[in-house]
């Protein structure tokens, strides 16, 4: 007999395991390990460590993954939390299936191959799979809920250590000696460059305004205020411009947490706005090019995205490897297309899509869309709701922020950068909170046998 389908309501939880109980320390202590981790890389090895513009500009190209007392570290890290997931009695409550991103990690192990250094590029990439795969493995053992608190408090640790320096060193501010004038004064904190501080700190406001928002606690209002202030005294216009208005279209997102529809028209005005960005690059290109020339206004960064273009036009298929665009020793590709002389000292490309193209060529700028734009906006488009929004809503926020200032940086799969961490967080949150929404179920129904009599 035919049988049909029928919703037969919500998923309902699986019954409650007396092994979670007894785990609860182990939960604990990967959360401890994660914020630890996270400390690690915000603070960094050398904090408060007086350094000039072009000390700053040479640490960043010696960043290539041969610090041993780094590799040393995360690895550690990595093998504490593999032990504890071992020693676990309960369940995972994440198992990683966000594939498109490991189909990327293996076409940068590919790409490095053709690169000029492809040992260099290999250790960075390392690098990637290395802190990837700590946020994962922590996601799997505390969940997101863990995951996001752990962030947020050494989001707000963080900001106390960049207050409690400003009156305790000079250091916390760029010295008189910076070769750019504009850097001078500029808070930076513990942070290597004002530019890092900003990003940090506007992540730092954009989480806390939202915790305060869900939790109504006035700490959290403080911690948003300080952190917006401290934005102000880096002197970063990308960060301060992000500022307000992430916060706004994170609440705006909060209240359509029940509307799918108007989730939609909201995903879209987003994708409109980064695609006008770089219409109006286009259309008002010489007129940008002459605002922007001078090379200590902007960063050069229309010069810089020259170099890649012209790069890109005689290598549109490839890409140069991993990593294997600038700083790779006196053999850089990107050495034969300089245009101006500061450019010897750049370290990345100063857009983050415009990066990824030219190292990983083609195919790795659209895994790039699909695991970082697409797929997370389908999450957000069909996974919010309103028990869920208090995870939902500050990673939608911090994607949004990582989303539009890759336009003028580079921190998609830059090492083990404070603001790519972040997002790492901010995106395997979003996964599992997207994961674990309950969803309607398909059921068999077999029909009911006709009561009528059977005439022979």
């Amino acid at each position: 007999m035919a049988s049909t389908w029928h919703r037969t309501g919500h998923a309902l939880p699986p019954p409650a395991s007396p092994a979670i109980a007894q785990d609860s320390r182990i939960t604990l202590i990967a959360q401890i390990f994660y914020f630890v981790f996270l400390m690690m890389v915000f603070i960094g090895q050398q904090p408060f460590a007086s350094r000039t513009q072009d000390e700053l500009v040479a640490m960043a190209q010696d960043n290539d993954g041969s610090d041993l007392f780094k590799q040393a570290l995360f690895i550690g890290f990595a093998l504490l939390l593999t032990f504890v997931q071992i020693l676990r009695k309960h369940p995972l409550k994440y198992r990683f299936s966000f594939w498109p991103l490991a189909i990327m990690l293996v076409w940068f192990l590919i790409t490095c191959s053709w690169g000029v250094d492809p040992f260099v590029s290999f250790k960075r990439v390392m690098q990637q799979l290395i802190v990837i795969y700590i946020t994962f493995c922590a996601l799997a053992l505390m969940g997101p809920d863990r995951l996001f608190t752990a962030l947020r408090w050494a989001l707000i640790l963080s900001l106390m250590i960049c207050w409690i320096s400003l009156p305790l060193t000079s250091a916390a501010f760029h010295p008189p000696t910076e070769s750019d004038k504009a850097l001078i004064g500029a808070w930076r904190g513990f942070f290597f460059h004002k530019n890092i501080a900003g990003a940090v700190m506007a992540l730092t406001f954009i989480v806390c305004g939202n915790a305060w928002i869900d939790k109504r606690k006035w700490y959290y209002g403080l911690f948003a205020l300080m952190a917006f202030v401290f934005v102000i005294g880096t002197k970063s216009k990308t960060s301060l411009a992000l500022c307000f208005g992430m916060l706004a279209i994170s609440n705006i997102y909060r209240a359509l947490s029940g509307n799918t529809q108007k989730r939609a028209i909201l995903l879209l005005l987003l994708g409109f706005g980064m695609v006008g960005f770089l219409a109006l690059y286009i259309a008002y290109q010489p007129t940008v090019e002459r605002l922007f020339a001078d090379p200590t206004s902007f960063t050069g960064r229309v010069s810089i995205w020259r170099v890649v273009f012209d790069y890109l036009g005689d290598h549109p298929f490839l890409g140069a490897g991993f990593g294997g665009f600038w700083q790779v020793g006196a053999h850089s590709p990107a050495h034969d297309y300089l245009n101006q002389q500061f450019q010897m000292l750049t370290a990345h490309s100063h857009n983050g899509y415009l990066e990824i193209w030219v190292t990983t060529g083609p195919f790795g700028l659209i895994m790039l869309l699909l695991s970082f734009i697409a797929l997370p906006a389908w999450w957000f488009l069909s996974g919010a709701t309103r028990e869920n929004q208090h995870l939902m809503v500050p990673a939608f926020a911090v994607w949004t922020f990582v989303l539009y200032q890759n336009l003028l940086e580079t921190s998609f799969f830059d090492k083990d950068r404070q603001v790519w961490v972040i997002f790492l967080a901010a995106i395997a949150t979003a996964h599992a909170t997207f994961k674990a929404k309950p969803r309607p179920q398909w059921s068999r129904q077999q029909p009911r046998p006709s009561t009528e009599p059977t005439h022979g």
